[in-house]
């Protein structure tokens, strides 16, 4: 009797050492939401950011003077309450909100701004943003929540320096750069928890935010149900993937269509993918290597010889969408309307017109910046064959290959993929890799090229949008006319999450953002 007494008890304690464990399991994985990132982050402080992959770590801990809508991709004014074009056609001045505080307690001021963006100028820092704030000649601070904007010059693109990330003044000059560098400060929804360089970083929801309001004033929509957003460094694809399946990771993105199959028959794994992200990929002609590049008729008998929507739909299983202008699906001046039948006929008609001579071997190269680069390589060199024209294919390592281009190497070849991640203004790419003098052109002296010179400036200084889309479909035209880049097609963004949570990707964004909509299901 009393061998079976200490059998129950003994089953009894068991039963509850086992609840109370899976009760702790379950505890600590609703509490915590694991995003898995290919690339360790370069810094987790604005000031000293590096790469566009240190934004969906860095954004979670900072307000920004303007936002994105989660569910629109609007752009909408967010620390900053109003945003103002002065009458010099120039100047920006803003007006900010009062109540938000930094995670130390301290407000946000005008004077926390104009410090943010003056140390992201500074060189000591090799900030990424730097060329682009530099259009900003000087920030007036009028009063703590009012400043303005002094531009050299009207800069159309000036939305795109809004979304910075404002930082404690106070609390940088109290500890000093190497301490805001291992424990940076923001006033964000998340405050900065640790890094483990390689391994993650971890960020915990500030419960004081609900304070402020602007969740639910901005976008109906209370606290997180987690207290951690946790973002853990996984290089390999294969590897990231098993830790999704397995539950060690609830978000994945950038997963590319020939995994999904795998996903789909994890029925713990719930899979999603969006063609609203800016996305171009294409294939630039390079003169500099030799003249017959900057033939038109040789870049028409290109353009009409390649099938994209069959790269697409064998090489991407559909995962995309052809294109066939120089700009992506969220940016300005974007036209869906402009299209290139696939026509081999047609490409042989603008061959016999070009002065390519049959036989004449072209260099293709081809990095790994593209996914699949040397499927891609291997069907345009076998379309170009189909038309008459011989290429050769090479590989080199994306560094070198954008040393060569800034070098003007002819060691680059005649022919060049690339991938532009994208954006909403079209300015900067434009000033970067069409404006004839710039290092990163392809098309340095094409037959309209002081007009087309002309267009790309003016068109960064118009601040009148209709004014300024005029302008950009002239470009599009002479870029479509000289046919020195063959635009090729675009991804959509396929991302995967652990059926415990629900995040939906925020329309016209590069990368993952607004991680606070991630509702915790289970």
């Amino acid at each position: 009797m009393r061998e079976k007494q200490f059998s129950l008890i003994a089953a009894g304690l068991l039963l509850f050492v086992v609840l109370l464990l899976s009760t702790s399991v379950f505890a600590k994985s609703n509490d915590t939401v694991r995003v898995g990132m290919r690339y360790d982050p370069s810094t987790v402080n604005i000031i000293e950011m590096k790469l566009g992959n240190d934004l969906p770590v860095i954004l979670g801990m900072h307000e920004t003077l303007i936002t994105v809508d989660p569910k629109t991709g609007e752009r909408i004014p967010f620390l900053a309450e109003k945003l103002e074009i002065m009458e010099n056609g120039k100047d920006i001045r803003i007006k900010l909100r009062k109540g938000s505080r930094f995670h130390t307690g301290d407000p946000v001021t005008a004077h926390d701004v104009k410090f943010t963006y003056e140390q992201c100028v500074d060189p000591k820092n090799a900030n990424m943003l730097a060329g682009p704030i530099d259009e900003i000649e000087e920030i007036e601070v009028l009063d703590d929540y009012n400043l303005i904007f002094h531009f050299w010059e009207p800069y159309a693109a000036w939305r795109e320096l809004m979304w910075v990330g404002i930082c404690s003044k106070k609390y940088y000059e109290k500890v000093g750069r190497e301490e805001f560098r291992k424990h940076p400060v923001g006033s964000g929804l998340f405050r900065f928890v640790e890094r483990k360089i390689g391994e993650s970083v971890t960020l915990e929801l500030d419960r004081n935010y609900a304070q402020k309001g602007y969740l639910k004033e901005r976008f109906g929509q209370d606290l997180p149900d987690f207290k951690r957003l946790q973002f853990v460094t996984v290089p390999d694809d294969i590897t990231r993937l098993a830790m999704l399946e397995t539950g060690e990771l609830d978000l994945v993105s950038g997963i590319l269509p020939h995994q999904v199959k795998r996903l789909k028959r994890n029925k713990y794994v719930k899979i999603k993918s969006t063609d609203q992200v800016p996305s171009l990929f294409g294939m630039v002609c390079l003169p500099r290597t030799d003249p017959v590049m900057s033939d038109r008729y040789l870049g028409m008998a290109i353009t009409h010889a390649i099938n994209r929507q069959e790269i697409v739909d064998k090489i991407f299983l559909g995962q995309g969408y052809s294109m066939y202008m120089y700009a992506s699906k969220s940016e300005l001046g974007y036209d869906p309307n402009i299209r290139f039948d696939f026509n081999p006929d047609k490409a042989r008609e603008y061959l016999k017109k070009s002065a390519y001579k049959p036989g004449y071997p072209l260099t293709l190269t081809y990095t790994s910046i593209l996914p699949n680069s040397p499927l891609i390589a291997a069907a345009i060199q076998k379309y170009l064959k189909d038309v008459g024209i011989t290429v050769k294919l090479q590989q080199l390592e994306e560094g070198t290959a954008t040393t060569y281009t800034r070098n003007r190497d002819k060691r680059l070849g005649h022919l060049r993929l690339y991938s532009w991640a994208g954006g909403r203004d079209p300015s900067m790419r434009l000033l970067l890799s069409v404006l004839s003098t710039s290092p990163y052109t392809v098309a340095t002296n094409r037959p309209r090229k002081d007009e087309m010179d002309a267009l790309v400036k003016a068109q960064s200084h118009e601040l009148d949008e209709k004014k300024r889309l005029a302008m950009l479909k002239q470009i599009h035209e002479i870029m479509t006319y000289d046919a020195t880049g063959i635009v090729l097609f675009g991804l959509n963004m396929i991302y995967a999450m652990s059926d415990r949570i629900e995040y939906t990707w925020t329309p016209n964004e590069s990368f993952l953002f607004n991680l606070n909509t991630i509702k915790v299901v289970k």
